[in-house]
C-alpha cells in the first residue's frame, strides 16, 4: 500500500488520485500518527455493497450452507449445471 504524509498529500493531490487508480488498496495519507485512506469511488462503492450485503441475515445462511455443501464434498461440476 503506498504510504504519503499528509503535508505530500497536499502538495500532490492530483498525482495521488492518479496513483490510487493503480493501487488495489488504495493511498494512505499519514497524520499525526492516524491514517486515512482514499480510493477511488468505484471502489468505496463497491465497499459500501458488500458491507450491506453482508448484514442481511438470509444471504450469511445461504453462503454457510454453501460453505456446508462444499466442505461435504455436496457440489457439482460444471458439466452438471451446464450440461
Amino acid at each position: 500500500m503506498y504510504q504519503v504524509t499528509v503535508d505530500y498529500a497536499k502538495a500532490n493531490l492530483e498525482e495521488l488520485c492518479d496513483r490510487t487508480e493503480k493501487e488495489p488498496d488504495g493511498v494512505v495519507i499519514v497524520r499525526e500518527n492516524r491514517s486515512y485512506i482514499l480510493i477511488t469511488q468505484e471502489e468505496w462503492e463497491s465497499l459500501a455493497e458488500t458491507s450491506e450485503l453482508m448484514q442481511d441475515p438470509k444471504l450469511l445462511q445461504h453462503i454457510a450452507s454453501a460453505r456446508r455443501e462444499y466442505a461435504a464434498g455436496e457440489t457439482l461440476t460444471m458439466e452438471q449445471v451446464f450440461g
